[in-house]
């Protein structure tokens, strides 16, 4: 990739940082990246290929860090812990905040919601593998773990004062023991009524 393409796919991330998916435009890119605005285009004919850049980005910059955080020569069920309490992590904000724009997005266009399918789908099948690895071969238990790691993301990344990181890293952690270990009955808390 060159230079310009570089800057232009940086300048659209500083924009959906900072105002959205709305607050992305052609002529913002092009001032902000330095580039004409048939440059833009060019490589980004709509705002949507603009946020799968972002994502492109975004993803290769969580990969990187996850690869930097998981050391060689874990046990599966070590693995499994520290990939889930990864996918939670506050390390990088922006990532979160990146991928919540395109779940915001695949929410009203049909082709943003099939990349987000195809992407949580591996990423599912890796978490089940994950899992089978560490003895617990059960696709129902993947499923529940990404449900829960997603919803625990959106958290720390909008709302951390009511879920830390460091909350958060307890709750995965508390939640995968109890992945590996099936004979150990589920904990069982008072019923509350979520009405008022």
């Amino acid at each position: 990739m060159s230079a310009p393409y570089e800057r232009m796919v940086d300048a659209v991330l500083r924009a959906l940082l900072a105002e959205g998916f709305e607050g992305v435009s052609v002529r913002k890119v092009a001032a902000v990246a330095g580039v004409s605005i048939g440059a833009v285009q060019h490589h980004f004919p709509t705002r949507d290929a603009m946020l799968g850049a972002a994502m492109d980005r975004a993803a290769q910059r969580f990969r990187d860090r996850l690869a930097d955080r998981l050391p060689v020569g874990l046990s599966p069920a070590q693995l499994c812990a520290e990939l889930a309490v990864a996918l939670v992590s506050a390390d990088d904000r922006d990532v979160s905040v990146i991928w919540l724009l395109r779940l915001a997005r695949a929410a009203v266009d049909e082709g943003t919601a099939a990349r987000h399918r195809r992407e949580w789908q591996a990423l599912e099948d890796h978490l089940a593998g994950v899992l089978a690895d560490a003895g617990v071969d059960d696709r129902a238990a993947a499923v529940e773990l990404l449900a829960l790691l997603d919803g625990l993301a959106c958290s720390v990344a909008v709302e951390p004062g009511r879920v830390s990181a460091e909350l958060a890293e307890r709750i995965v952690r508390g939640h995968v023991a109890r992945l590996l270990s099936p004979a150990r009955p589920p904990a069982r808390g008072r019923r509350r009524d979520l009405r008022g």
